[in-house]
């Protein structure tokens, strides 16, 4: 029984984290493929978890045979609903914000097996606390962070390569069946031994309850409180450096593994968490994480190390909320009450930084706020680690010179914190955070810019003689503009648009052309119409507008043959990577709306990704030719060097542009793309 019981905690830990990044890959291609997708994804999991713990909390307050007959119920019951592979029934039609769509779909594909796995932790820990009466169950709980770490490592590394979704599903599944087998086994050998010892162990829990006191309220708020800022602070760290520090594929691994990391050590054993040990070190992290470019010296870290200290400060708070967590764990009597509480606390974290805080604030704020109160909660808590044992005197001192330190530090880090520059216009939403500014470039050319993040989506010159030219990645020597050129003459082309930026095409639109562009988000609609005149001018040109509100690929799906002459795929949130829009399925899409000799520019640059081999790939499944255009230009102000794939069946157009490669190119065997199956740890640049 010890070693199924070890075994269930690791597998069903294993399972839970598992079927997280395996349902979000499955749904992502009918969602946009955006980064609130995975957020929305991980407040699912959070409430669900919190609910799993809730039945666990009651049903452990119920009769031995009760318990197991009615989990062993659930576990079938789950199973039946097996394998957990999403209904192309239930894919969106609409363009609203997904969020309840997300989580309707979520429940009634893995809800159950997910609920079941949930009170996996608390329930196999208090049965395990009856049958070894003698033993500390808390190892149990070391040992399922350690599985739910390690699934959150292997799945990019080890079963995404290998597998595509669905087969991973059905793996999944076997999977859960063997678990469920072998909890089963739990709750049927809890029964048995619990049976045979029901009297005593009553007695037994009966006078710990009497020796023990209760937990007070404020213990009770603390089981809250605690995990519930450390949720946060890992949402709010993961939002703010996946998308304003650095846009890096499988960068949101890495605070969720320190995130769990900090359980694993610190309800291993009392040993590993010293309170002064970790809370002065988070302290001056907290400080540099605030101070990062507004310190005296002229210091500029880079992103790698920004990343690093970021994660470093997320990594201590963690370390702070979780071992005071475990310093104030129950006895076996109130165990998942504790776990109950814990996991409320959690939810509570992700709602904070999923829903309210983009409705709340226009920025990351939540990001600075958590600065902020971490620093002065674990200047508290160091300071009760520092004057344990000494006198009163000594306390006293302590104290004033903590307060002095913190209040100063504290002043500093708010003006920092709470300082986010001049911008014409900023707005958040399901999609990101977005802002408008107004610069001045070395030449003295006054422009505005549209930042997506920390991104910049296109400019447009102020000047009322420049307003026209295409500027940042769409210039006339890029891929696009030689595209766009070649179809100058031809009074009736039509071009169509995935993801509309500033609508800096826009500028080459002639007289009696159709430009349509799709975009999921409303707010850059909004702000290229207020703050570029692009739109307008093509309008006053003579060109006709379109717009497809929503995602690029499911309007397309729906919608009958345009007969593009040109398609330009330009929805790329700076590094990161709208996967559904570079599969075998979307290409089909793509093809049916494209003329015969239609051109497709796939516009490609990246810091992180080789993204040409997937899309060369993809033009050999189709029949097209290529040309790969990385132009410099030069000493062009305004303009940057993007990195463009052409396909096309025009053999001549392809003669007349032929390739320049970027400085870095080179080439790799890289599999068919398609929606159940592909992988960016292939393409990864590994500089």
């Amino acid at each position: 029984m010890n070693w199924i019981f070890s075994l269930v905690s690791l597998l069903g830990a294993f399972l839970l984290f598992q079927v997280q990044p395996m349902i979000s890959k499955f749904i992502l291609p009918w969602f946009g493929g955006s980064p609130g997708v995975w957020t929305t994804c991980m407040l699912f999991f959070q409430l669900v978890l919190f609910g799993g713990y809730s039945y666990a909390h009651v049903l452990t307050r119920r009769k031995a045979s009760t318990q197991a007959l009615v989990h062993v119920g659930l576990l079938l019951l789950a199973a039946l609903l097996l394998p957990i592979v999403p209904s192309s029934a239930l894919k969106p039609e609409g363009s609203d914000n997904p969020s309840w769509h997300i989580l309707t779909l979520l429940l009634a594909t893995v809800g159950l097996p997910y609920f079941v796995l949930s009170a996996t932790s608390p329930l196999v820990q208090v049965w395990y606390s009856r049958v070894y009466p003698n033993s500390t169950p808390w190892r149990l709980y070391a040992l399922s962070n350690f599985g739910s770490l390690g699934a959150l490592l292997t799945y990019p590394v080890v079963i995404e390569p290998r597998w595509d979704v669905v087969t991973q599903a059905w793996i999944w599944s076997g999977s859960f069946a063997v678990f469920a087998l072998l909890m089963g086994t739990c709750a049927i050998g809890e029964w048995k031994r619990g049976s045979a010892k029901a009297s005593e162990r009553l007695h037994k829990e009966e006078e710990l309850d009497a020796q023990a006191p209760a937990p007070t309220l404020l213990r009770r708020l603390s089981w809250i409180l605690l995990p519930a800022f450390a949720s946060l602070m890992l949402l709010a760290t993961t939002n703010h450096v996946c998308q304003d520090v650095a846009v890096i594929p499988f960068l949101w691994v890495i605070p969720l593994a320190l995130y769990l990391l900090s359980f694993i050590i610190c309800f291993d054993h009392p040993r590993w968490y010293v309170r002064s040990a970790w809370a002065l070190p988070a302290m001056a992290i907290l400080f540099l994480t605030s101070g990062l470019y507004n310190l005296p010296w002229d210091w500029s870290p880079g992103f790698v190390m920004e990343l690093v200290i970021h994660f470093a400060a997320m990594f201590l708070i963690c370390m702070v909320c979780h071992g005071e967590l475990a310093r104030l764990k129950p006895g076996t009597s109130h165990l998942t009450e504790y776990y109950l509480l814990m996991s409320a606390g959690g939810a509570l974290g992700g709602l904070a930084v999923s829903l309210v805080a983009p409705v709340l604030f226009k920025t990351f704020f939540e990001w600075s706020l958590a600065i902020l109160i971490g620093f002065a909660l674990v200047a508290w808590i160091a300071y009760r680690g520092l004057v344990q044992a000494q006198s009163p005197s000594t306390k006293k001192l302590l104290g004033i010179g903590f307060a002095l330190v913190s209040a100063i530090a504290l002043y500093f880090m708010t003006s920092w914190e709470c300082s986010f520059g001049s911008a014409l216009e900023r707005s958040r939403s399901f999609y990101g955070t977005l802002r408008v500014n107004e610069r001045e470039d070395d030449n003295g050319m006054k422009f505005h810019s549209l930042y997506c993040s920390g991104t910049e989506h296109g400019r447009q010159s102020m000047d009322p003689a420049r307003k026209r030219d295409p500027l940042t990645y769409y210039g006339h020597e890029t891929g696009v503009g030689m595209v766009l050129d070649s179809l100058k003459s031809k009074a009736d082309a039509k071009v169509g648009i995935i993801g509309m930026g500033t609508a800096t095409v826009a500028s080459y639109a002639e007289p009696g052309q159709t430009y349509r562009f799709y975009e999921i988000n409303p707010d850059v609609v909004s702000m290229a119409r207020k703050w570029f005149t692009f739109i307008d001018d093509l309008i006053a040109r003579g060109a006709k507008y379109e717009l497809a509100l929503g995602d690029a690929r499911l309007s397309l799906e729906h919608e009958p043959a345009q007969n593009f002459d040109a398609l330009l795929l330009d929805a790329f949130s700076g590094d990161s990577v709208p996967v559904h829009l570079l599969t075998k399925e979307a290409f089909e899409i793509y093809q049916r709306h494209l003329k015969p000799n239609g051109i497709i520019a796939v516009h490609i640059t990246n810091h992180y990704l080789n993204l040409a081999p997937v899309v060369e790939r993809l033009a050999k499944e189709f029949g097209y030719q290529t040309t790969h255009l990385s132009v410099d230009p030069g000493d062009l102000p305004g303009h940057y060097r993007p990195d463009y794939l052409l396909l096309t069946k025009d053999t001549a157009f392809i003669k007349a542009h032929p390739p320049q490669l970027p400085p870095n190119a080179h080439d790799i065997e890289v599999p068919l793309w398609t929606d159940h199956r592909h992988n960016l740890f292939q393409i990864l640049e590994r500089r």
